[in-house]
């Protein structure tokens, strides 16, 4: 009777579940890395629910030992629920091991705090967390040892402030949009814990992660289809969508076309251009500040950077960047650039043309120092 009312009771969950593990296998040959991340996920999600349901009825069955058991293990495992979602919010973002290293210390802090009440029977141990009083009724009553009992709860918090943390990082120029996804799941788990602990309950921020999966693991899917299929910047549809969205905040531009790809391609086939832009593209994209700026392929030898809301120095920083490391390969393109400011009296349009320009007179000397001719190349 109890395992069907468990079922009954978490009919969502299962729904929501089944369809999280149905879009991680079936994309899991393209975005291996994700697909784990969201399996891994959704089972903790599953197991928690179990966990749940199992300590209700420990307890009403009066096995003390078993019910300190799965307690113990629901306790350590929702801080990783956070944790991994502060994972899934840095997943496409460059962030330093010590950051990742200093989220997990609470994370083993937890782990030690909810293993002493597996001590039962030890004085001055079992009891100093939680532990569970047999009834004369024969069931099991919890009982809060002391406030340590409580901090599960407070590393839960302290992940909440993480995710902002990491979501206000992306709000800047166009990667806003990232950040307002992250706050919107932060907000719905915060409103969960904090009815989780004045209704006593611990079974709602299962059914509210997952459902975070969700959103996240869709606007993942939806980023990753605006991208171009060789290079994995973004394509052209996204940069037209991008600029008319965010042209009030683009202040930067740097227009970039790769040199002899022609070439290439007559005396070296296809392949060997395809391996070209894709060996130039990662390095437009480990070049920029992925703060401020995007990058788009346009076309064949095409790319752009788009910077939003971004420094001078910052836009100079990357254009000699990306030219320092060029230098390192066998490829080349012609870079353009330009700053403006709203002073400055320039449209989109004109600080694109004046970009241009740049670009084109740096790709007329490469091909006047190379001796080759440029519409043949």
């Amino acid at each position: 009777m109890e395992f069907w009312n468990y079922l009954a009771s978490n009919v969502p969950l299962f729904c929501i579940s089944a369809v999280m593990i149905f879009l991680a296998i079936r994309n899991f040959k393209l975005r291996r890395k994700e697909s784990i991340f969201f399996l891994v996920f959704t089972a903790i999600v599953l197991l928690l629910s179990g966990i749940v349901a199992l300590e209700k009825y420990t307890a009403q069955v009066g096995n003390v030992v078993f019910a300190t058991i799965v307690s113990s293990c629901g306790y350590i495992l929702r801080p990783v629920l956070l944790y991994l979602f502060i994972y899934l919010a840095n997943m496409d973002q460059k962030r330093s091991k010590t950051f990742t290293a200093l989220m997990s210390i609470p994370l083993a802090i937890n782990f030690v705090i909810y293993l002493l009440p597996l001590f039962i029977g030890v004085p001055g141990i079992s009891s100093v967390v939680f532990y569970y009083k047999l009834l004369e009724n024969g069931t099991a009553e919890f009982v809060r040892g002391s406030f340590l009992n409580f901090s599960s709860h407070f590393i839960c918090f302290l992940y909440i402030f993480a995710l902002v943390y990491v979501s206000t990082l992306r709000f800047h120029g166009k990667y806003r949009r990232d950040g307002l996804v992250i706050v919107l799941c932060v907000i719905f788990i915060v409103v969960t814990v904090m009815t989780e602990m004045l209704a006593n309950r611990y079974d709602l921020l299962n059914i509210v992660c997952e459902i975070c999966l969700m959103i996240n693991f869709l606007f993942i899917i939806s980023v990753n289809a605006s991208r171009d299929p060789l290079t994995n910047l973004y394509d052209r549809r996204t940069y037209y969508e991008d600029l008319s969205r965010y042209e009030s905040i683009i202040n930067g531009v740097i227009q970039i076309d790769m040199n002899e790809l022609k070439y290439l391609n007559d005396n070296f086939g296809h392949e060997a251009g395809d391996i070209a832009l894709k060996t130039i593209a990662d390095i437009f994209e480990e070049s920029i500040n992925k703060a401020t700026m995007c990058t788009y392929r346009l076309s064949g030898d095409e790319f752009l950077v788009l910077m939003f809301q971004g420094s001078k120095e910052d836009l100079e920083n990357t254009a000699h960047t990306m030219k320092k490391k060029l230098s390192e390969t066998k490829y080349s393109a012609a870079i353009g650039y330009l700053y403006y400011e709203k002073s400055d009296n320039l449209t989109y349009d004109q600080a694109m043309k004046k970009a241009e320009e740049y670009m084109y007179a740096e790709k007329e000397e490469f091909y006047k120092q190379s001796g080759r001719d440029r519409r043949k190349n």
